[in-house]
């Protein structure tokens, strides 16, 4: 089955191989440099919740690798799943910490459209790449398939969900990704192991969607201009959404 019928069916797409190891074994060592040094809580922190936390990464470095934000094999589908303008919206770091709890299950970026949000397409989509072996020890991530097409102006309770479709959890060995629709219902589950389990998350979305999430801070595309112009020009409007991005206004100075 493709991948946009997976998603579009429910809401979940296994990826096996996305990225070369190589390239997530620099994505890992810089997202652990950055965790241990404390600089992802300090610099990019969004959100905290039950002993994981979310930062907002810079895509400088390693993150600027074409394999990752243009990768080829989604840039075939994502036009397909988000219309042919699509963005990136955020590169995120996920760190579940050693003891981290069970999160509360929810949707990611919800939108208040009435009950016509199930029945759209998707608006935005996460990638998220676990940078280590995950297990059920370590936290996976519960994904509950199908649930997307529960999404509606009033979300339904989480016994609802689980009594109406099946959990998959996120297992894998080191190298795997999976693309998820914003709707589908999910949640972190308990990190037991005695170490922190980084996962890499990269939003693509429609050009018009602005993720609520990311209210309180600037951006959640966040590149230097002197690194934008390092992005080749085929890639560039994937980044629209950047500050570096936005030309100035009348009369304002570069």
């Amino acid at each position: 089955m493709s991948i946009v019928r997976k998603i579009e069916r429910d809401g979940l797409a296994v990826l096996p191989g996305l990225f070369p190891l190589p390239l997530l074994r620099r994505l890992r060592a810089e997202v652990l440099r950055r965790h241990e040094s404390g600089e992802l809580r300090e610099r990019g922190l969004v959100r905290d919740i039950a002993g994981r936390y979310t930062s907002i990464l810079p895509f400088e470095g390693p993150f600027l690798d074409a394999r990752l934000y243009a990768n080829p094999a989604l840039a075939k589908v994502l036009p397909s799943l988000l219309g042919p303008d699509y963005r990136l919206s955020s590169l995120e770091a996920v760190i579940a910490e050693s003891g981290a709890a069970a999160q509360y299950q929810h949707i990611d970026g919800p939108l208040r459209w009435g009950a016509g949000l199930s029945g759209l397409p998707p608006y935005a989509l996460a990638l998220a790449t676990p940078l280590c072996d995950v297990d059920e020890e370590n936290g996976p991530t519960a994904l509950w398939p199908g649930s997307h097409r529960a999404a509606g102006p009033r979300l339904p309770s989480e016994r609802a969900i689980t009594r109406r479709y099946p959990q998959r959890r996120m297992t894998g060995r080191f190298g795997f990704s999976y693309l998820y629709d914003y709707r589908t219902f999910h949640r972190g589950t308990p990190n037991n192991s005695g170490e922190a389990r980084p996962l890499l998350m990269l939003v693509f979305a429609r050009s018009w969607y602005r993720d609520p999430n990311l209210q309180d801070v600037s951006a959640g595309v966040a590149i230097r201009e002197r690194d934008l112009k390092k992005i080749p020009k085929r890639h560039r409007d994937l980044f629209l959404l950047a500050p570096a991005a936005r030309r100035p206004l009348w009369g304002a100075k570069k």
